[in-house]
């Protein structure tokens, strides 16, 4: 990657150990690369970038879940997604 233009995204790091392992792969040319790391863990999302605050999500409800699933699968018309068809 160095002296590439990169977007790399993480997602889902558990630990620090994680992205101090992979952190030196990334190099940081100034040419506006970037790194995005999802985590569920408030202390690790801390870590990996402390002059920046987390952006917390909270988790779907299962409708929330259903609907985006839905969605994905069949689009924005959900008539095309019916429970009888898909066997759902």
């Amino acid at each position: 990657l160095k002296g590439r233009r990169y977007l790399i995204v993480m997602d889902d790091v558990w630990n620090a150990e994680a992205w101090n392992d992979v952190r030196r792969c990334f190099p940081n040319d100034n040419n506006g690369s970037r790194v995005m790391v999802t985590s569920r863990i408030l202390k690790v999302a801390r870590f990996i970038s402390p002059l920046n605050a987390p952006h917390v999500m909270r988790f779907l409800t299962v409708d929330e879940s259903w609907k985006l699933l839905q969605e994905k699968l069949c689009g924005l018309d959900s008539r095309l997604c019916c429970d009888d068809e898909m066997g759902w």
